[in-house]
């Protein structure tokens, strides 16, 4: 946890100082990976809180994805309108980028970057994204990361919200501001996990809203959340950003695509 907490007073100093403030840190108190919790013997080891047997259980290489919502598919198929998963779903956003599926260790890591102290393993998760879909999201020419906001409630009652951790990562990774002040959550929801499809759709109905009058013409967005299932949230999020001019792509640590028994996505409206 010291480990943790000065690498994190380290992240906020300028570069120079920055990179001379974690190697002192690196010789004090070596690094731990976020996952396992192993001492990792290459502190310049990328990403940085985790180590190769973590980065390869959490998130093995999925050849084939859709271009649109980052479900996986088969081989050979054009996905540039969406594949079985989302084709017939009416997006706000353009694009998803995910590390891989929701389950197994990649679900693990994902509910445990939710816990108190999940900061670390939240950034480390947002860091391996960024490497892997590097130049695709360097050629979107991204302006502004936004995460996905959450109610005052929740801000006052948790210390620690992913979609921030996630933001403010790659905001450093991909050289481009991020801000929490463009979008609010002025209702109060329930879990979107507790409900089913159809009610997913109805309980974002109104609860976002932009902040202010934000000038966004022109703007390539990242929106930034944790997880995207049926899409209902991202596309709520992103509609506003939408109406406000800019253009919007996702970024989530994991896609979830149910399973078999589940009922047929739900169309976002």
């Amino acid at each position: 946890m010291l480990t943790r907490g000065l690498t994190h007073i380290t992240d906020r100093l300028p570069d120079a100082v920055r990179d001379v403030g974690r190697t002192t840190v690196d010789f004090l108190f070596p690094p731990a990976c976020a996952g396992c919790q192993r001492s990792l013997q290459n502190s310049l080891d990328a990403p940085r809180f985790l180590c190769h047997d973590c980065r390869t259980a959490i998130s093995p290489i999925i050849p084939h994805r859709c271009v649109r919502c980052s479900a996986p598919v088969g081989p050979h198929l054009d996905t540039t309108l969406g594949c079985y998963h989302c084709r017939d779903d009416k997006f706000a956003f353009e694009r998803v980028f995910s590390l891989g599926v929701y389950n197994a260790q990649l679900r693990s890591a994902v509910l445990a970057a939710k816990q108190p102290g999940g900061d670390v393993l939240a950034a480390a998760l947002a860091e391996l994204l960024a490497l892997r879909e590097a130049d695709t999201l360097r050629s979107l020419k991204i302006n502004l990361i936004v995460p996905v906001p959450h109610h005052w409630t929740d801000r006052l009652l948790r210390r620690h919200l992913p979609p921030v951790s996630l933001a403010t990562r790659l905001s450093r990774m991909l050289n481009a501001p991020w801000s929490p002040h463009i979008l609010a959550k002025v209702r109060r929801t329930r879990p979107q996990t507790d409900l089913n499809h159809s009610e997913r759709r109805n309980n974002l109905r109104g609860a976002f809203r932009l902040i202010g009058r934000p000038q966004l013409d022109g703007a390539g967005i990242l929106l930034v959340d944790d997880v995207l299932t049926t899409g209902t949230t991202a596309h709520r999020a992103a509609a506003l950003l939408k109406k406000a001019g800019a253009t919007v792509s996702v970024a989530v640590i994991a896609r979830g695509i149910g399973t078999a028994s589940s009922p047929a996505p739900v169309r976002a409206s």
